[in-house]
């Protein structure tokens, strides 16, 4: 009888028929209920019927509901920086660069509503649970240094870096958050981005605001 020590291991806890879940099946049923209700909303048996397996097939994957929410909180951050390397300013073109980042990142605050609201639901949970603070500080960290980055080459006096580039972070969540739904609308994310644009330009040595 041939070993079964090294064969493949089987998920016998899907429904026939059913190709097996991956971890990251589960993690995007979770992002779905996170993004619904929070981190309360995230339950084990739930997300188990709506992927329509049973719940042993939870512990094929995760080792416990704390398990879940951890490695949950570990992919968005991962994500997080993901995205800040594609954004990352080559320092080319830096007034170009900055209307392109901000593009960006208000026209998916107004198409991906589900982002934000998984977002959000992070930062309320991390005023509750150690794990999730550090990783929200990790990822505002990040992004603000690369703030600071775009900040440097667009010439700002080193000493108001810092300062420029967290108020930046702060206008642009600030604004995904009121843009969020907003699909379509192009005047209001247009005149949001000048207005950021403008303010950063304005301390960098530039009174460009940039193309109407």
């Amino acid at each position: 009888m041939a070993s079964s020590k090294n064969s493949p291991r089987t998920n016998r806890n899907v429904a026939p028929g059913k190709s097996q879940l991956t971890r990251d099946d589960w993690l995007d049923a979770a992002a779905g209920e996170v993004a619904a209700g929070g981190f309360g909303n995230l339950r084990v048996l739930t997300l188990a019927k709506k992927l329509g397996v049973t719940r042993g097939s939870f512990y094929w994957h995760f080792r416990d509901h704390e398990d879940l929410v951890n490695s949950f909180l570990d992919r968005w951050r991962d994500r997080r920086f993901v995205e800040l390397d594609y954004m990352r300013p080559k320092g080319e073109n830096p007034e170009e660069e900055l209307h392109q980042l901000l593009q960006l990142l208000l026209t998916d605050a107004s198409r991906n509503v589900r982002r934000l609201q998984v977002e959000l639901a992070v930062r309320d949970f991390a005023r509750r649970n150690d794990y999730a603070a550090r990783l929200v500080e990790e990822v505002d960290e990040a992004r603000v240094e690369q703030n600071k980055l775009l900040f440097r080459n667009l010439g700002s006096v080193e000493d108001q870096v810092e300062e420029l580039a967290t108020l930046m972070y702060v206008a642009t969540i600030g604004s995904q958050v009121v843009l969020s739904g907003r699909q379509g609308n192009t005047d209001i994310i247009r005149r949001i981005e000048h207005l950021v644009a403008r303010v950063a330009l304005g301390q960098g040595g530039s009174t460009n605001s940039g193309k109407e």
